[in-house]
């Protein structure tokens, strides 16, 4: 069996639009049936489908998770793309806006070649991710983005859910990122493999918001009312970026937040 794409995490928002745009020329993975941590699980699908391209999606994704168990982000985001690099295929992966940890007050948008201070260990963990792919074979390409979401989950589908189910909202109102909507991501990801891109990108929906402002831009909807809190109100595990506002000197722009999160509500509202 040979084909086009492995793609690794398949049933997740960015895999399963991935999958759904690629067609027969993918074949998607995931847990139980491929680990990524796992050496011999990751060699025994790509000697069964024999792919050109590995994209991988799989990632522990609970930021908190990762704050609490570091052994575990370790050998999913760093050895586990390790593992990948070693079958010799080309690869994508995604990483994080939060290797980045910004400032109070910061208005200027982090590039690809900006300086990293990773927030938490989720960053952390992605950030050596990213070194073993680029390190690596300079042909692979890494993708950083922020704050995802699809028809299957992600805050904007939370929040909506959320303001009309029960008619308020508490929105973190002290965090500045960007929102990228699933399909713009695996849309513009098809288009640099396609045109031989390789490297680092930042692919995000601009400009940067927080999730308050998200919220209460889909009050003009909705109703309802938004509550604006603070991190530290949640008493989380994991620190978050103060602003991590992603731009990208690479060219490639993705459609506006606003329209993304439009093409959101007419495909699932």
């Amino acid at each position: 069996m040979k084909t086009e794409y492995l793609i690794t995490g398949a049933s997740g928002q960015l895999g399963s639009v991935l999958l759904d745009l690629l067609g027969n020329d993918a074949v998607g993975t995931d847990l139980p049936e491929v680990d990524i941590t796992d050496p011999d699980s990751i060699r025994g699908a790509v000697d069964r489908i024999d792919p050109k391209w590995i994209i991988n999606c799989a990632a522990v994704a609970d930021v908190d998770l990762c704050q609490r168990k570091p052994e575990l982000a370790m050998k999913v985001h760093r050895d586990g793309i390790a593992n990948l690099v070693r079958t010799g295929r080309r690869l994508v992966t995604i990483s994080t806006d939060h290797v980045f940890t910004g400032f109070k007050g910061q208005t200027k948008p982090f590039l690809e070649g900006d300086e990293t201070f990773p927030a938490n260990v989720y960053g952390e963990s992605k950030l050596l991710g990213e070194a073993e792919a680029l390190d690596a074979d300079p042909g692979n390409i890494v993708i950083r983005t922020s704050w995802m979401y699809s028809s299957i989950g992600g805050m904007i589908p939370f929040l909506w859910r959320s303001l009309s189910e029960s008619g308020e909202v508490l929105a973190v109102g002290n965090q500045i990122a960007c929102l990228t909507y699933a399909p713009d991501l695996a849309i513009a990801i098809i288009d640099i493999i396609t045109h031989g891109g390789n490297g680092l990108f930042h692919l995000i929906n601009r400009p940067g918001v927080s999730p308050a402002e998200a919220a209460r831009r889909l009050t003009e909807f909705t109703g309802g009312v938004v509550s604006e809190i603070s991190w530290s109100d949640l008493d989380l595990d994991a620190p978050r970026p103060v602003y991590s506002e992603l731009a990208t000197s690479r060219g490639i722009q993705l459609p506006g937040i606003w329209d993304a999160i439009e093409h959101w509500r007419m495909s699932n509202v």
